[in-house]
């Protein structure tokens, strides 16, 4: 099915209004930045195009192009679902956006993320769910995972590692993990790499001073 119905004019107006508003407001974005916002546009169109369930063109684009708009604020990032669903509701209502259009709208912004508790319920609630997911996965999802993050090296890998490579079950739909697949494989076979790459930089400043003998003969009894 190619989506429930064709867009109209009006609505293609709207749509390209929103993504002005998104580029103007993910302009000093890191990781979740404009093009991010345009990938995850274009996963929920190849999904929606694929699936048997009925999905409502405008609505879906709508909700992918603001599913981050809570990211535009940083220090929110934990719970920017929440506040991009409160973001989201004002701008359509002050684009004209039909009350119905606009709750659905705003629930699949807020459960977009796992960070908002709320699990996805509808079908497009879950398109726009699988389609931010995939774009956290593979090499080039990890990575973009560790821009602007703050914390050790060591820390921030071992934590993304480990989210990254439980993502790909969560996705819903199977044309959704057949896209993702390729990117899980690439994941799984990077990982192995990077852990082994941390156990040995750790092992290597293990001490370090008795490896390089540096300890003098008090030093050597006192630490036996």
């Amino acid at each position: 099915m190619v989506f429930s119905r064709q867009l109209t004019s009006k609505e293609i107006e709207i749509l390209i209004r929103f993504q002005e508003f998104v580029k103007h407001a993910h302009a000093e974005s890191d990781s979740h930045d404009y093009s991010h916002v345009l990938t995850v546009t274009r996963n929920a169109i190849k999904i929606a195009k694929k699936i048997d369930e009925p999905v409502d063109p405008f609505i879906c684009i709508a909700s992918a192009l603001l599913h981050d708009i809570g990211k535009s604020k940083p220090v929110f990032s934990h719970i920017h679902g929440l506040l991009g669903g409160a973001i989201a509701e004002e701008f359509l209502e002050g684009c004209n956006v039909p009350a119905k259009m606009r709750d659905k709208i705003c629930r699949a912004v807020i459960r977009h993320t796992p960070t908002s508790m709320i699990p996805p319920e509808t079908t497009v609630e879950k398109v726009i769910f699988d389609a931010d997911c995939l774009d956290r996965l593979g090499l080039m999802g990890l990575i973009r995972g560790f821009v602007g993050k703050t914390g050790s090296m060591e820390e921030i890998l071992s934590t993304y590692l480990v989210k990254r490579e439980k993502d790909y079950a969560t996705l819903h739909f199977e044309i959704s993990k057949e896209l993702g697949e390729w990117k899980q494989q690439e994941l799984e076979g990077f990982i192995p790499f990077i852990q082994k790459r941390l156990e040995d930089r750790m092992s290597s400043i293990k001490d370090i001073f008795k490896k390089e003998n540096l300890l003098g003969n008090d030093a050597k009894n006192n630490d036996n």
